[in-house]
């Protein structure tokens, strides 16, 4: 058993499969890295059963573990949290389910909102009132009786959100207190802590999403703690939504910021990749085994939102969602994977997604008992992927299972031939990805003939070339590890935490002074994060900003102040940075507007001195001829059959690749569809040019 200093282990769950990668954390030096089946009932098995397979050949005792999980999302999306009461001011108990009383659908007949997870008879008013400047109104009252009524009610978790508590919470703290001390098993959530802004109905939904699935998260994040210590794990870390990582102590304390922890892993790898190898704008696509997600990466930086709406699509339906107030990589994302289920609808029409047959059980071909045909099969039913690709990886692969079932399913029906029906479930599954590429592109004003399109995931590279085509991209790039992507980026990120506070002032009638103290408060509340998470190689000062808007408006603009410990800008500069920014973002500013600052925001990080990102950087090779490792009969649409060579990337470093092939690629297959070419790295990034689109 080897052992290693350093060692550091990302682990990402998936819905099909769960992801590792282990390596020496300071040398950059990879030892491992593989592909296991996921537990859906019980996520938290499969990064045991990981973690004791890395421990058969490594020694584990000392191991920093990073791990991305859907565990929050799914408690939410599959509505298992918990039985959920929420206290607020009296008369505002219906905000959650007035919402912002906007439509999915503006001329929809058939419009489905999202449930409230805290029901009416759950919602509990409560007589106090603090005004919008702080000022008591009210003194609460009859906390005892109000206590006893929640008890009664059969919740087990409590989200508080009393009105303009982001300007005075000291109703809320009481209230917390007091429930706390009558009833020390409850989770409580209190909006002061979580989302200390304004807007009631976004801060009241922020709030109540983390009470839902605290109990959830909490019990997992502390039983998977604990049994990764009892095997030697010296520390434990989750990703978060904002790509950064946290210890379990806080992310049973903020289960929100955790809603989008995989997703964010991805990006955060490909934000590494992009400024380790000078490709600055880069479109993340990642495909796997549920979904299809897809983000921007510019000038080597993600794209970061602090906003944004959970479980929005229910069966390919727009229903709202749930509003969250957190910062979070900016991604798109639709029930696109190698499970998507393909199904005639009652028109007779082909479709594909967003119901998918998950791990269990599973498409047809991995003969897990699925009998729908999903796009995997497609895939198996062409030849693009096949028995020997799967070795080790738990799957019993066979194709007749997935001839039969797209046969049955789609060919018969329609009349076609089962190729026919096999390209046609692959191309509809590419239409609707490269439709998100385009909503998180060029629905926001990018032209995504100005990036490379990085594709990750066990699907994503193969289908990457047909993306990349369909949305006119200049070149694909699949990265090294592009099936292992997300655990790669579980260990990239720095720990990190963002405080904010609610201020709502003209920017003129802030004294300096004032400003000053706002952010030494904030300073505060991320130095007690900061307690509870390793302390690394550097500790960055905070970077301090202030989300600014012109006067009755409803959007703000992010503006740095510096980092802490630097002097802060005078109002002025403050004005003029805003105003600059404002002209950047939308072509014209307002000169006679007056400047509000809504929020002051600290970022507060440590950097844990891990070089994963080492994996990336590639020096030159001599060209060389590739060794094709074997042959497979594909099948073309006409349903002629060719013989088409498959590689190793191993056996492909250095080296020119002319399609059509298939390239094994780290728990992934990469598709080069015939004329095109891919150069070989010598770290096994792979890039393949596309012809250029006229502008």
């Amino acid at each position: 058993m080897t052992q290693v200093n350093e060692l550091l282990i990302g682990i990402d769950v998936g819905g099909t499969f769960t992801d590792a990668i282990v390596f020496d954390s300071r040398k950059g030096t990879l030892l491992a890295a593989f592909k296991i089946a996921s537990s859906p009932s019980d996520p938290g098995r499969a990064v045991i059963a990981a973690t004791e397979k890395i421990s058969q050949t490594v020694d584990v005792r000392g191991a920093v573990v990073c791990h991305g999980t859907t565990v929050g999302t799914n408690t939410l999306i599959e509505r298992k949290g918990s039985r959920t009461a929420l206290l607020t001011t009296s008369g505002f108990t219906d905000v959650v389910e007035l919402r912002r009383q906007d439509r999915p659908k503006l001329y929809g007949f058939d419009v489905r909102i999202s449930e409230p997870l805290a029901p009416r008879e759950l919602r509990f008013g409560v007589e106090e009132r603090v005004g919008a400047d702080g000022a008591v109104v009210r003194p609460i009252q009859a906390v005892p009786e109000l206590i006893e009524q929640v008890r009664k009610s059969g919740a087990s978790a409590v989200a508080i959100c009393l009105l303009h508590a982001y300007a005075n919470d000291a109703h809320e703290r009481e209230l917390a207190d007091a429930i706390s001390a009558a009833w020390p098993e409850a989770y409580i959530s209190r909006s002061s802590d979580i989302c200390p802004e304004f807007g009631e109905y976004e801060r009241s939904s922020t709030t109540l999403v983390n009470a839902y699935i605290g109990q959830a998260v909490g019990g997992y994040v502390s039983s998977l703690s604990r049994e990764l210590r009892d095997k030697g794990v010296k520390r434990f870390l989750i990703v978060k939504s904002n790509g950064g990582l946290t210890s379990p102590e806080n992310a049973a304390r903020y289960p929100v910021h955790l809603i989008e922890s995989g997703p964010a892993a991805q990006l955060t790898a490909a934000a590494a990749f992009a400024r380790a190898t000078g490709c600055p704008n880069l479109i993340a696509f990642d495909m796997g085994g549920t979904t299809a997600k897809a983000g921007v990466i510019r000038g080597g930086q993600p794209e970061m939102t602090s906003e944004f709406y959970a479980d929005r699509l229910v069966d390919g339906h727009e229903v709202g969602g749930y509003a969250i107030r957190s910062s979070v990589l900016d991604l798109v994302e639709i029930g696109a994977g190698g499970g998507s289920i393909a199904f005639l609808d009652e028109a007779n029409v082909l479709k594909v997604g967003p119901r998918s047959a998950s791990a269990h059980p599973g498409p047809a071909c991995y003969s897990r008992g699925g009998d729908l045909p999903t796009v995997t099969d497609a895939h198996a039913v062409i030849g693009t992927l096949t028995p020997e690709l799967f070795v080790d990886s738990g799957v019993a692969f066979d194709r007749n299972a997935a001839v039969d079932a797209i046969k049955r399913n789609i060919a018969d029906p329609l009349g076609w031939t089962v190729v026919r029906a096999a390209y046609a479930i692959i191309d509809i599954a590419v239409a609707n990805m490269a439709e998100m590429v385009r909503l998180a592109t060029t629905h926001r004003g990018l032209d995504p003939r100005d990036f490379s399109l990085l594709a990750s995931g066990g699907a994503g590279p193969l289908h990457a070339t047909s993306v990349g085509q369909e949305i006119g991209a200049r070149e694909i790039i699949i990265p090294p590890l592009p099936g292992m992507f997300s655990a790669l980026g579980a260990t990239l990120g720095a720990v990190r935490h963002e405080v904010t506070q609610t201020v709502f002032r003209d920017l003129r009638s802030l004294d300096p002074n004032e400003l000053s103290g706002i952010f030494a408060q904030l300073s505060d509340r991320a130095d007690e994060l900061l307690a509870a998470e390793p302390q690394g190689a550097a500790r960055p000062a905070p970077e301090r900003m202030v989300e600014a808007r012109f006067a009755g408006q409803l959007f703000q603009l992010r503006i740095s102040l510096g980092r802490e410990g630097e002097p802060l800008p005078a109002i002025d500069d403050i004005e003029r940075r805003f105003r600059d920014a404002y002209r950047k973002e939308y072509g014209f500013e307002l000169p006679d507007a007056r400047v509000q600052i809504v929020n002051c925001r600290l970022i507060a990080s440590i950097d844990l001195g891990y070089r994963g990102d080492r994996l990336f950087v590639t020096e030159e090779l001599p060209s060389g001829t590739a060794t094709i490792s074997r042959k497979v009969a594909f099948l073309a649409r006409d349903g002629k059959e060719l013989s088409i060579p498959v590689y190793r990337i191993t056996d492909a470093l250095g080296c020119s690749l002319t399609g059509p092939c298939i390239i094994e690629h780290s728990g992934s297959t990469v598709w080069i569809h015939g004329e095109q070419v891919a150069q070989i790295g010598a770290s096994g990034q792979v890039i393949v040019a596309l012809t250029k689109v006229a502008r």
